[in-house]
Order: structure tokens, then C-alpha cells, then sequence
């Protein structure tokens, strides 16, 4: 259960759109790197500097923001573009583009309600998981399950195990693919 509407935070994009209409010679320049963790996972992580005119020698604000692929249904598929615009979010934020009085954007309370939402992991929920994994035969019923375990709640070493499981069957199914 969610202690906050979502209503009282502002998209991303209406920052966008305000810091356009306010400084139309600005710029809003990102620096997104991948690595890999330790678990095997991709990180994204972006830097934004905004710019207010094209004099600007030195940003005039910045934002970070970090994801995991993997860690949401959103960043199953699209971990790199909403790192961006939770960095675009926080630049724009500091820059005083939070107009309803949050620092934080909709797209990035969307995610803490998206967290709080998930399903603690029991045993049958695990021994679930593990046997409908061990059932796709193929990369398409791969990222539904993939999708599917995202709703559940666990801890790091269990995630990691699944994680490792995970990717041998992923390995599997792409050698079956090349071979074909």
C-alpha cells in the first residue's frame, strides 16, 4: 500500500516542456554509462547537466540517477531510456522545475509504488518460480517469466541464485536458437 498519490508528483516530461518554454537557448546534455555488476546484472548510470543558454560555460544544475536491468517490468526492457529520465527528472529538479513543490518525479514515485507493491517470497512461491522457469522453450516465454518474478520481493542471495539459474537457461535456449 502506497502512503503518497501520485498525482501530487509531475512527470518528467512537463519538466521538459517548462525548462524549454523558460530557456529556449538551453541545453540539457546526458552522459549515460553501462557497467556490469559484480551479480552479473547491467547498471545503467546518467549524468545531466541543463545549460540555460548556449554561453553557459558551466552547467547550471545536474542529476543522477542509477537502474538495474532486470529490476522492474519497466527496466526489463527499457533500463537505459528511464535511467535518463529519472536523470533528466533530478536536473530539472534542482534547477527548479518541480512546480507541485516534489523533488522527486512521477516516473520515480511510480517505481517506489511499483517496489511496495511486490509479493514477499515464500517457499512454494520459489519452488514456482524455479520449475516455470526450468519450463520455457524459448526467449519470448523467457522474458514473460522474467517479468513475472519481478513481482516478488526477496533477498539478495535468493535473487542472486535465481539470477544464476536464470541466466544458464537463457544461455541454453540461445545455443538452441543459433543451432537452428
Amino acid at each position: 500500500m502506497s502512503y503518497f498519490n501520485l498525482n501530487d508528483y509531475e512527470p518528467v516530461e512537463n519538466r521538459i516542456r517548462a525548462f524549454w518554454q523558460k530557456y529556449p537557448q538551453g541545453r540539457l546534455l546526458t552522459d549515460l554509462q553501462r557497467t556490469e555488476r559484480p551479480d552479473g546484472r547491467i547498471e545503467w548510470i546518467c549524468r545531466t547537466e541543463a545549460y540555460t543558454n548556449s554561453e553557459d560555460v558551466r552547467p547550471q544544475s545536474t542529476g543522477f540517477a542509477t537502474e538495474i536491468e532486470g529490476s522492474s517490468p519497466v527496466n526489463r526492457s527499457n533500463a537505459s531510456e528511464n535511467c535518463e529520465t529519472s536523470s533528466i527528472g533530478r536536473c530539472l529538479a534542482n534547477l527548479g522545475f518541480a512546480t507541485k513543490g516534489k523533488r522527486p518525479s512521477r516516473e520515480e514515485m511510480s517505481k517506489v509504488q511499483r517496489t511496495n507493491s511486490r509479493k514477499p517470497l515464500t517457499k512454494s512461491d520459489w519452488e514456482a518460480l524455479i520449475s516455470r522457469l526450468h519450463g520455457c522453450t524459448n526467449l519470448n516465454q523467457l522474458k514473460a517469466w522474467s517479468a513475472y518474478a519481478a513481482g516478488f520481493t526477496m533477498p539478495d542471495a535468493k535473487r542472486n541464485e535465481l539470477l544464476s539459474i536464470f541466466n544458464t537457461h537463457k544461455e541454453s535456449l540461445s545455443r538452441k536458437v543459433d543451432v537452428a
